[in-house]
C-alpha cells in the first residue's frame, strides 16, 4: 500500500539517492525539517550513521518519530522559526514541506542560518508548471494547494544567501505516486476522500488536472564566509 511509507514522491528511496549524491560525512549533524513520523530520521541514522534532529509542529508526529527513530533528537517548532542556534548543522533536509511553511523566503533564511559554512540544503517539493493557473482547490493544507512556480523557489534560495545550487526535475516520481495511488484505491478521487468530503475530493482532482504540477529536487551549498 502507498501509505506504508512516507506519502511523498520517491519516498525514502529518493532520500537515499540524494544522500548518495551529497555523501555527508559519518556523524554529521542533520536537521530534517517537517520530519513527520520519522521515516527519513530512521534512514539517516541507520544507513548513513548521521546524527539526525527532527523538527515538526505536530506533537503526535514527533511521538511517532520517537518510536521509529529512537536515537534522533526531536524538536517541536516550525521552519519559519527554527529553535536551534546558528551554524548547528552540516545538512538541512526539507522533503515535501517547504510549500507548507507559509513563508518560503523566511523558512529558507532560517535554514541558511542554522547551516554551517559548506553545509548542504536539500529541498524536494511539488511545483506549479504554469504560474498563471489559479486552481480551484478546497481549503486543505497540502503541498498541492500551496505549490509555487520554480522561479519563486530559485528566488527564495538566492535571497537566503545560497550561491551555488543544483535543480533536478523529478516529475516522473509524481506520476509514479499517482499511479500507485490509483492502483491501491481505484482512483485519485477515492484517495482524496480519505481526507475530505466527496465534493471537495472531486474539486481537488479537477483542479490538479487544470494546473499541471511537477516535482523538483534542489541541492544548495552554503558558501564559506569571505576573508
Amino acid at each position: 500500500m502507498v501509505t506504508g511509507g512516507p506519502l511523498r514522491p520517491g519516498g525514502v528511496a529518493l532520500t537515499a539517492e540524494i544522500m548518495d549524491i551529497c555523501r555527508p560525512g559519518r556523524g554529521s549533524a542533520v536537521l530534517d525539517v517537517g520530519c513527520g513520523p520519522g521515516h527519513t530520521l530512521a534512514l539517516l541514522a541507520s544507513k548513513y550513521k548521521l546524527r539526525p534532529t527532527g523538527l515538526d509542529p505536530s506533537a503526535s508526529m514527533l511521538a511517532r518519530a520517537a518510536t521509529r527513530a529512537p536515537g534522533a533528537r526531536l524538536l517541536q517548532g516550525r521552519a519559519t522559526a527554527i529553535p536551534c542556534g546558528q551554524l548547528s548543522f552540516e545538512m538541512v533536509i526539507a522533503e515535501c514541506v517547504l510549500s507548507l511553511t507559509g513563508d518560503i523566503e523566511m523558512s529558507l533564511g532560517e535554514m541558511y542560518t542554522v547551516l554551517r559554512p559548506g553545509g548542504v540544503l536539500v529541498v524536494t517539493d511539488i511545483y506549479k508548471k504554469r504560474s498563471e493557473i489559479s486552481a480551484d482547490l478546497p481549503d486543505i493544507n497540502s503541498c498541492i494547494s500551496h505549490a509555487r512556480p520554480l522561479t519563486d523557489i530559485e528566488k527564495g534560495v538566492a535571497a537566503a544567501g545560497f550561491k551555488e545550487y543544483r535543480l533536478f526535475d523529478r516529475s516522473e516520481l509524481l506520476r509514479q505516486l499517482a499511479g500507485q495511488i490509483i492502483f491501491d484505491y481505484g482512483s485519485l478521487e477515492k484517495f482524496w476522500q480519505l481526507f475530505m468530503a466527496e465534493e471537495a475530493a472531486r474539486r481537488t482532482c479537477c483542479a490538479v488536472t487544470a494546473a499541471p504540477l511537477g516535482y523538483y529536487v534542489l541541492i544548495a551549498e552554503k558558501g564559506a564566509p569571505y576573508g
